[in-house]
């Protein structure tokens, strides 16, 4: 009798497992890097949602929304009097001693523009993920007939 004992693996064999976490790789890959450009894309619209209120308090105290310069940055970080005198670099708030806070951090990427003589603006961020559907969503409801490529939107 005859009695060997078999160790290892046969080369069929590690080669239906190495293509199969090929396959399982090949499927799990693209979905875990869009995952970051998501969570960025979700930041950014979070950022924007948050810019949105500073400039609705900005307007219940003025009675207007600030104005824009020709780099689309906000003008309304200059003394309480005359806020709109100064762009906002990093943070929006009024100065003076009686200067309102109205966002601490701004977001890093955006655009203002100030519509309708004070009565309304637009506003948008860049978005990593182009395919995104609230980017038509977002240009629809803001009335842009002719939008940024991958501009999400935010207006009064």
């Amino acid at each position: 009798m005859n009695s060997k004992l078999k160790t290892g693996f046969t080369l069929v064999e590690l080669l239906v497992v190495i293509s199969i976490i090929g396959v399982l790789a090949g499927i799990l890959l693209p979905n875990l890097l869009g995952m970051r450009e998501r969570a960025r894309d979700t930041r950014a619209k979070a950022s924007l949602g948050q810019l949105r209120n500073a400039l609705r308090l900005f307007y219940n105290d003025y009675q207007s929304y600030p104005q824009s310069d020709v780099n689309s940055a906000i003008l309304g970080c200059g003394p309480v009097a005359t806020p709109e005198t100064s762009a906002c670099t990093s943070s929006f708030m009024t100065a003076g001693g009686d200067g309102v806070t109205y966002m601490k951090d701004l977001p890093d990427e955006f655009s203002y523009t100030q519509t309708d003589s004070g009565q309304d603006y637009t506003l948008y961020t860049i978005l990593e993920n182009a395919s995104d559907q609230e980017i038509d969503e977002s240009a629809a409801h803001c009335g842009i007939s002719s939008p940024v490529t991958g501009a999400y939107y935010a207006c009064e």
